[in-house]
């Protein structure tokens, strides 16, 4: 008797642990992607290990990981509050910042992608501090609830194009050197120099474009962005756009 009380304590404790463990984790704002379709095959590579391991239906990724999608291939990750994002082939997208607040609805949503096609339909942002990013080398596209894509060539130059809602664009934040407080040996300092053309120095200014439904901005590989501009639907409509709108009509928010 005591012995079936202790068993039934142990699975009770264990429960009650799992609960917890559960609830810490839906506190602490960690959320994961699942993968939802693939076609083809793609990868996942962790920081831990440089090897690969092969996607399947179902597997999730978490914040640092990275998916390399192979040639002629596809996969698409959903995640908790619906946002879908899709890569094409040849692909490689790293999970950046992944966090969701499933109280206040909040969310912090950034993925690095460095070369490929992107597709997003993002779940419209219930609070102000919440965000979703695609970032590519050059450039920063923010949402607040829309569908878009992103393509990066090998250049590093992107392409941005809107299909429903408004995008933010704007450059990335630089990394700013520290000075260094190390102290040196005394030590003869050389008088000053003229620096001669073509050595001069070049200010990144920062820029904002907002891009609306039906429009692309296209930035290069230097990072200049060009004027927000139409484009028409029907030459945009290749197979892989009509594959994400046909995906699209299945999402349900």
């Amino acid at each position: 008797m005591l012995r079936r009380c202790a068993v039934i304590a142990l699975v009770l404790y264990m429960i009650a642990l799992s609960f917890s463990t559960a609830v810490t984790a839906v506190e602490s704002g960690a959320i994961e992607a699942v993968v939802t379709a693939i076609q083809g095959t793609a990868h996942i590579y962790t920081k831990d290990s440089t090897v690969g391991r092969q996607l399947k239906k179902g597997d999730v990724l978490r914040r640092e990981n990275e998916v390399r999608v192979a040639e002629k291939s596809r996969i698409e990750l959903r995640f908790p509050d619906g946002t879908v994002m899709r890569l094409s082939e040849k692909s490689h997208l790293k999970m950046s910042e992944l966090s969701f607040n499933k109280q206040t609805d909040s969310k912090n949503i950034k993925v690095d992608l460095s070369l490929g096609k992107l597709w997003a339909n993002v779940k419209r942002l219930a609070t102000s501090d919440s965000s979703v990013e695609v970032r590519t080398t050059n450039a920063v596209a923010g949402v607040r609830g829309t569908v878009y894509r992103v393509n990066v060539d090998e250049d590093k130059s992107a392409l941005i194009k809107v299909y429903d809602g408004t995008v933010y664009v704007a450059n990335p934040p630089r990394d700013v050197s520290k000075p260094t407080d190390k102290v040196t040996a005394p030590h003869e300092v050389s008088g000053p120099e003229e620096v001669p053309p073509p050595y001069h120095e070049v200010s990144m200014e920062e820029w904002t474009a907002i891009v609306k439904a039906m429009q692309q901005i296209s930035i290069s590989p230097q990072g200049v962005p060009s004027k927000p501009e139409d484009f028409d639907p029907k030459a945009d409509s290749d197979d892989w756009v009509k594959w994400n709108q046909e995906r699209d009509k299945q999402i349900n928010f």
